[in-house]
């Protein structure tokens, strides 16, 4: 079914318009604000938004947007798709609305935004300024973890992208956490000159990191069946996509090495989670949307392939 859809720009088109609305209509009547279980020194400043229901509207699908255009890019400049077709932003919104991620305003909406410009930056490292692209992951995993703590496991994604990726790979991590240790020296350097040490010292003392298991007070049937959608589904994919990828060039191997890393950086961001199990599974819509579209593309087994997409749908849809 997948296969059809995606080898036919028409069905694509409509199949793309049904999620969009459906994404609509869930911003627009059950938006609303998750609040941080856990401690954090900035998430607290987003809480006002609640108040302007329409504004946290707008700013919760504009961080959409910006994910699932990355997203689409990223997927073709990588070189997975020969032609541009319209499965990244099908299963993107798809996943988003299935989970009911679409309507909520949380760290993982915010998290899964830096994860994506972060993946943008370090995608290819044949090309541009790689230092200064280094220093930007750096300052910007920064600052999401004054938001967002657990975000700062997503520096696994970039310290690992570049050993495997890169021959200068010492010097280009020194940068990298020079940029995380400039934004906490100016976090420091504020407290300090404004006279509230005291202050950061007591916020600090209550970080800490939090898990989903312990979250998830009770596991019901839906939350067993999820994660072991979850299992099946990436096992599946993982040999798949080697089995179809194993030929191609060195390249296009490396990139989807790196889709790999994504995943492991994602399900770290979930097991360290201080929410339960099915809001933690929005920090897999990213890997989840990239491995959907490259499956839809394979012309072998096509109904296998469907069925364990649709597990995984429909899991989260319960």
């Amino acid at each position: 079914m997948f296969r059809f859809i995606q080898s036919r720009f028409f069905l694509q088109a409509i199949a793309v318009l049904a999620v969009v609305v459906w994404f609509i209509v869930q911003i627009v009547s059950s938006t609303h604000y998750v609040a941080m279980p856990a401690p954090a020194l900035c998430w607290q400043f987003l809480a006002p938004l609640q108040n302007h229901y329409v504004s946290m509207c707008l700013v919760l699908a504009l961080g959409f947007i910006i994910q699932v255009v990355l997203s689409d890019i990223c997927f073709f400049r990588s070189g997975f798709g020969d032609t541009h077709h319209l499965m990244v932003v099908f299963w993107f919104f798809l996943l988003l609305c299935c989970g009911s991620f679409a309507s909520e305003f949380s760290p993982v909406w915010f998290s899964n935004i830096i994860l994506i410009i972060t993946i943008s930056i370090n995608f290819d490292y044949d090309s541009g300024n790689l230092k200064s692209r280094d220093l930007l992951s750096g300052i910007l995993i920064g600052l999401a973890t004054l938001f967002y703590p657990p975000v700062i496991l997503v520096s696994f994604f970039v310290m690992a992208s570049l050993i495997i990726n890169r021959y200068s790979k010492y010097k280009d991590i020194f940068i990298f956490l020079l940029g995380i240790v400039l934004v906490y020296l100016y976090v420091v350097c504020f407290y300090f000159f404004n006279d509230r040490i005291a202050d950061l010292q007591q916020q600090l003392s209550q970080l800490q990191f939090y898990n989903t298991i312990k979250a998830t007070e009770v596991f019901s049937w839906k939350e067993i069946l999820l994660v072991a959608a979850l299992a099946v589904s990436l096992l599946y994919f993982y040999v798949v996509l080697q089995l179809e990828y194993g030929n191609k060039q060195v390249l296009l191997r490396k990139r989807l090495f790196t889709i790999h890393l994504l995943t492991v950086t994602t399900l770290l961001l979930m097991v360290f989670s201080p929410f339960n199990i099915h809001q933690s599974m929005g920090f897999m819509v990213l890997p989840w949307c990239m491995y959907c579209s490259m499956i839809s593309q394979i012309k072998q087994h096509p109904f296998f392939n469907d069925i364990v997409m649709l597990i995984y749908v429909v899991a989260l849809c319960l």
